[in-house]
């Protein structure tokens, strides 16, 4: 699962923690 932008790499990091939390 590459993603295109870096910037979406941090995003879908951040999307994550606040799904598990």
């Amino acid at each position: 699962m590459h993603i295109l932008k870096k910037p979406d790499l941090s995003d879908l990091k951040l999307r994550e923690k606040l799904a598990k939390g």
